[in-house]
Protein backbone atom coordinates (compact mmCIF):
# COMPACT_ATOMS: atom_id res chain seq x y z
CA UNK A 1 0.00 0.00 0.00
CA UNK A 2 1.22 3.68 -1.28
CA UNK A 3 0.70 5.97 1.91
CA UNK A 4 3.21 9.11 2.63
CA UNK A 5 5.74 7.06 4.75
CA UNK A 6 5.61 5.34 2.22
CA UNK A 7 6.52 7.92 -0.31
CA UNK A 8 9.10 9.50 1.48
CA UNK A 9 11.05 6.29 1.55
CA UNK A 10 10.60 6.03 -2.53
CA UNK A 11 11.88 9.95 -1.88
CA UNK A 12 15.00 8.40 -0.55
CA UNK A 13 15.48 5.86 -2.94
CA UNK A 14 15.40 8.47 -5.42
CA UNK A 15 18.41 10.81 -3.53
CA UNK A 16 20.61 8.07 -3.70
CA UNK A 17 21.68 8.59 -8.15
CA UNK A 18 21.72 12.43 -6.61
CA UNK A 19 24.18 11.55 -3.93
CA UNK A 20 26.44 9.28 -5.89
CA UNK A 21 26.38 11.68 -8.99
CA UNK A 22 27.56 14.35 -6.48
CA UNK A 23 30.31 11.85 -5.03
CA UNK A 24 31.64 11.59 -8.51
CA UNK A 25 31.65 14.77 -9.41
CA UNK A 26 33.83 15.62 -6.61
CA UNK A 27 31.34 18.10 -5.02
CA UNK A 28 31.33 16.12 -1.30
CA UNK A 29 30.33 19.27 0.19
CA UNK A 30 26.53 18.81 -2.15
CA UNK A 31 26.98 14.78 -1.62
CA UNK A 32 26.74 15.56 2.00
CA UNK A 33 23.96 17.94 1.57
CA UNK A 34 21.66 16.02 -0.05
CA UNK A 35 22.92 12.56 2.23
CA UNK A 36 21.61 14.25 5.00
CA UNK A 37 18.37 15.40 3.10
CA UNK A 38 18.20 11.51 2.82
CA UNK A 39 18.75 10.71 6.56
CA UNK A 40 16.54 13.22 7.26
CA UNK A 41 13.92 11.51 5.28
CA UNK A 42 14.20 8.26 7.34
CA UNK A 43 13.43 9.96 10.48
CA UNK A 44 10.59 11.49 8.89
CA UNK A 45 8.83 8.61 7.28
CA UNK A 46 9.56 6.86 10.60
CA UNK A 47 7.82 9.30 12.30
CA UNK A 48 5.11 9.85 10.11
CA UNK A 49 4.12 5.94 9.97
CA UNK A 50 4.05 6.11 13.69
CA UNK A 51 1.46 9.23 14.01
CA UNK A 52 -0.54 8.45 10.87
CA UNK A 53 -0.89 4.87 12.17
CA UNK A 54 0.12 3.79 8.63
CA UNK A 55 2.70 1.29 9.34
CA UNK A 56 2.77 -1.36 6.49
CA UNK A 57 4.73 -4.73 5.28
CA UNK A 58 5.64 -2.72 2.03
CA UNK A 59 6.79 0.08 4.54
CA UNK A 60 8.46 -1.92 6.66
CA UNK A 61 10.26 -4.33 3.51
CA UNK A 62 11.15 -0.65 1.19
CA UNK A 63 13.30 1.30 4.54
CA UNK A 64 15.48 -0.88 5.29
CA UNK A 65 16.29 -1.51 1.37
CA UNK A 66 16.72 2.46 0.75
CA UNK A 67 18.96 2.67 4.18
CA UNK A 68 21.07 0.38 2.71
CA UNK A 69 21.00 1.29 -0.68
CA UNK A 70 22.30 4.99 0.61
CA UNK A 71 24.92 3.63 2.85
CA UNK A 72 25.67 0.61 0.87
CA UNK A 73 26.69 2.96 -2.39
CA UNK A 74 28.24 5.72 -0.21
CA UNK A 75 30.22 3.14 1.34
CA UNK A 76 31.41 1.17 -2.16
CA UNK A 77 32.25 4.76 -3.72
CA UNK A 78 33.96 6.00 -1.14
CA UNK A 79 35.94 2.96 -1.26
CA UNK A 80 36.73 3.14 -4.83
CA UNK A 81 37.19 7.08 -4.68
CA UNK A 82 39.85 6.37 -1.72
CA UNK A 83 37.62 8.38 1.00
CA UNK A 84 36.88 5.41 2.76
CA UNK A 85 38.73 2.25 3.63
CA UNK A 86 38.23 -0.33 1.14
CA UNK A 87 38.26 -3.08 4.51
CA UNK A 88 35.50 -0.80 6.03
CA UNK A 89 33.57 -1.01 2.40
CA UNK A 90 34.12 -5.03 2.42
CA UNK A 91 32.90 -5.17 5.85
CA UNK A 92 29.79 -2.88 5.65
CA UNK A 93 28.40 -4.49 2.66
CA UNK A 94 29.51 -7.52 3.30
CA UNK A 95 27.29 -7.64 6.95
CA UNK A 96 24.58 -6.28 4.62
CA UNK A 97 24.50 -8.70 2.34
CA UNK A 98 25.36 -11.27 4.33
CA UNK A 99 21.67 -10.31 6.68
CA UNK A 100 19.77 -9.99 3.79
CA UNK A 101 20.76 -13.58 2.34
CA UNK A 102 19.97 -14.75 5.49
CA UNK A 103 16.72 -12.82 5.76
CA UNK A 104 15.99 -14.74 2.64
CA UNK A 105 16.81 -18.31 3.81
CA UNK A 106 14.32 -17.57 6.59
CA UNK A 107 11.54 -16.26 4.65
CA UNK A 108 11.82 -19.57 2.42
CA UNK A 109 12.45 -21.77 5.44
CA UNK A 110 9.31 -20.22 7.66
CA UNK A 111 7.08 -18.62 4.94
CA UNK A 112 7.22 -15.82 7.62
CA UNK A 113 8.21 -12.39 6.91
CA UNK A 114 9.20 -10.65 9.94
CA UNK A 115 12.05 -7.33 9.74
CA UNK A 116 13.02 -6.04 13.16
CA UNK A 117 15.97 -4.14 13.41
CA UNK A 118 18.01 -4.65 17.00
CA UNK A 119 19.10 -1.88 18.77
CA UNK A 120 23.10 -3.18 18.21
CA UNK A 121 21.52 -2.76 14.55
CA UNK A 122 20.29 1.03 14.92
CA UNK A 123 23.53 2.03 16.94
CA UNK A 124 25.60 0.46 13.64
CA UNK A 125 23.35 2.32 11.63
CA UNK A 126 23.57 5.35 13.30
CA UNK A 127 27.68 5.12 13.60
CA UNK A 128 27.92 3.96 9.91
CA UNK A 129 26.12 7.47 9.09
CA UNK A 130 27.90 9.47 11.54
CA UNK A 131 31.33 8.41 9.56
CA UNK A 132 29.42 9.33 6.15
CA UNK A 133 29.03 12.58 7.21
CA UNK A 134 32.68 13.17 9.14
CA UNK A 135 34.28 11.64 5.49
CA UNK A 136 31.92 13.60 3.43
CA UNK A 137 32.54 16.69 5.55
CA UNK A 138 36.58 16.03 5.31
CA UNK A 139 36.78 16.01 9.09
CA UNK A 140 40.53 14.77 9.38
CA UNK A 141 42.26 11.99 10.91
CA UNK A 142 38.93 9.63 11.40
CA UNK A 143 41.22 6.07 11.82
CA UNK A 144 39.35 5.69 15.03
CA UNK A 145 35.82 6.38 13.80
CA UNK A 146 36.91 3.60 10.94
CA UNK A 147 37.47 1.43 13.50
CA UNK A 148 34.92 1.81 15.87
CA UNK A 149 32.24 1.54 12.44
CA UNK A 150 34.07 -1.85 11.69
CA UNK A 151 33.71 -3.07 15.13
CA UNK A 152 30.35 -2.20 15.62
CA UNK A 153 29.27 -3.58 12.04
CA UNK A 154 31.04 -6.97 12.99
CA UNK A 155 29.23 -7.25 16.28
CA UNK A 156 25.58 -6.27 14.41
CA UNK A 157 26.48 -8.82 11.65
CA UNK A 158 27.56 -11.68 14.27
CA UNK A 159 24.25 -10.70 16.33
CA UNK A 160 21.99 -10.79 13.49
CA UNK A 161 23.62 -14.55 12.72
CA UNK A 162 23.43 -15.80 16.31
CA UNK A 163 19.47 -14.32 15.80
CA UNK A 164 18.79 -15.96 12.40
CA UNK A 165 20.03 -19.13 13.93
CA UNK A 166 17.91 -18.84 17.21
CA UNK A 167 14.71 -18.14 14.84
CA UNK A 168 15.43 -21.41 12.56
CA UNK A 169 15.84 -23.60 15.60
CA UNK A 170 12.23 -22.41 17.06
CA UNK A 171 11.16 -22.27 13.38
CA UNK A 172 9.51 -18.94 13.90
Amino acid sequence: MINIPNLVTILRLCLVPVVISYLLAGDHQKALIFFLIAGLSDVLDGFLARRLNQKTLLGAILDPIADKTLVDSIYLLGAYLELLPKWLAVIVVGRDFLILLGFLCLVAITKKIEVRPTYLSKATTAIQVITVVATLAKIPNLNILFYLTGVFTVLSGLHYLWLGVQAKKRGA
